[in-house]
């Protein structure tokens, strides 16, 4: 069975709560009574439409092909991925691997910060007043946080891509 990673957890909840920190302190040093001018055509709904629908369709059929939909988004946090980034570490020589492994863990590291930190730096109209979504903050946290589960599964599946297999015949299947 497929049980979450606790490295895995951890460095996601320690990145997030990074960026709930930061989020906070953004908020505190740049909140401004003045809100600046909104600039049409900032908003970008259009294309979140679209990304809606591609990450609709991609979790729905990831999910029909999986026992658990759960795992379709909590899947970059469960063991089999953490086994196989291991064991390209461990086990494979080809240092374009790591590279890739190593980036691609650092990006769902990021994700995981910037999304804690929007949700205070959010709360200053001027953070979101020209952001994809924009100007109100659940249009920009719904464009953002959309634009973050894509890049998690993109991510996850780059992972699985630049990894190679775990021989912990337990987790080998990510």
């Amino acid at each position: 069975m497929n049980t979450f990673s606790r490295p895995a957890l951890v460095l996601a909840t320690v990145s997030t709560g990074i960026g709930l920190a930061s989020g906070v302190a953004w908020y505190l040093a740049h909140r401004d009574d003045a809100i600046e001018r909104h600039v049409p055509g900032t908003e970008a709904w259009i294309p979140h439409l679209v990304i809606t629908a591609v990450v609709a369709v991609w979790w729905v059929i990831a999910a029909r092909r999986s026992p658990l939909g759960a795992k379709v988004v909590f899947s970059p946090l469960l063991r089999p991925i953490t086994s196989r980034i291991g064991a390209t570490f461990r086990t494979s020589r080809n240092p374009l691997r790591w590279a890739a492994a190593a980036f691609l863990v650092f990006l769902q590291l990021y994700m995981c910060w910037r999304i804690g930190e929007q949700v205070f730096a959010g709360l200053d109209p001027n953070f979101t007043h020209n952001a994809w979504g924009g100007p109100s903050y659940l249009g920009a946290m719904y464009c953002h946080y959309l634009d973050g589960a894509l890049l998690f599964s993109l991510a996850h599946v780059g992972l699985r891509g630049a990894t190679v297999r775990s021989v912990d015949r337990q987790h080998q299947h990510a």
